[in-house]
């Protein structure tokens, strides 16, 4: 189960750093696009100034080095899929003089593992600085405009800041019922596939019935007008947009449209 616990997607570290403390708002709106701009133009030129843009970023939440490389390797499985595919299928030059080895297919699976690797990067620095009540709060904001059509747009808010407060949940509940059924409390699972299966097979109903109980437990808390989220109230009400931080968010997108006319 450590790969659990190196999920860095949907989990929420609190630090003092320019990032975590930069309006929601931007974070929703910025981060977002720079995922998409991972898959809009793969060229190496482009690839290689958001590369550049994902340091300078997680540098500025002054996060462990550990958390990055953690989150990276849990997805090391699909990443070497990704690569082999292309490699044994791709159409193109071969490699090393074997028929069934593209040379395009493994500089295109390389191109992929790179977009990858930052889009799970960009997608990570919005949790990872974002407490699920200033998401629920951005989220409202920027629906705001569509309650004018009769939408319920807290309520979208209030419901995504909640699945947003799940996937910890889930993931720290996991981990507890493990170790109470393997009794290992360094998260080492047991070696050998038929092992394994029966571990977590017998992780299922105990798992579930925990989620049962914390989800009751935060709706109880909800109706009674407490607090439901982690790290605050269920949406938090959000002052407006400093200039100084629109400012160097538009410098961001000015950055990122001449990459795009460069590459």
């Amino acid at each position: 189960m450590a790969f659990l616990a190196d999920l860095t997607l949907g989990r929420y570290v609190p630090r003092d750093s320019p990032l975590h403390r930069l309006d929601p708002r931007l974070k929703l709106v910025g981060l977002p696009l720079f995922v998409i701009a991972c898959f809009a133009g793969p060229s190496p030129v482009r690839l290689g100034g958001l590369s550049a843009l994902a340091l300078v970023l997680a540098l500025l939440c002054r996060l462990e080095w550990r958390i990055w490389w953690r989150g990276l390797w849990v997805l090391r499985w699909l990443l070497l899929f990704s690569l082999l595919l292309h490699l044994f299928l791709s159409p193109g030059r071969t490699l090393f003089g074997f028929a069934w080895l593209s040379l395009d297919g493994l500089l295109r699976g390389l191109q992929v593992c790179w977009q990858l690797s930052l889009a799970v990067v960009f997608s990570s620095l919005l949790t990872l600085t974002t407490s699920p009540g200033h998401l629920a709060g951005g989220i409202a904001s920027l629906l705001a405009p569509l309650q004018r059509f009769g939408l319920p747009a807290r309520e979208w808010a209030l419901l995504l800041g909640l699945v947003m407060q799940f996937i910890p949940i889930l993931r720290d509940e996991a981990l507890e019922v493990y170790r109470q059924q393997s009794g290992q409390p360094e998260e080492k699972p047991p070696l050998g596939l038929p092992a394994r299966i029966r571990l977590f097979g017998g992780l299922v109903a105990p798992l579930m019935l925990r989620l049962v109980d914390r989800a009751d437990a935060l709706a109880q808390c909800m109706a009674r007008g407490e607090a439901g989220l982690q790290g605050g109230a269920a949406i938090e009400a959000l002052p407006r947009l400093p200039k100084g931080e629109l400012f160097w968010f538009c410098a961001s997108l000015a950055v990122l449209g001449a990459l795009w006319m460069l590459g």
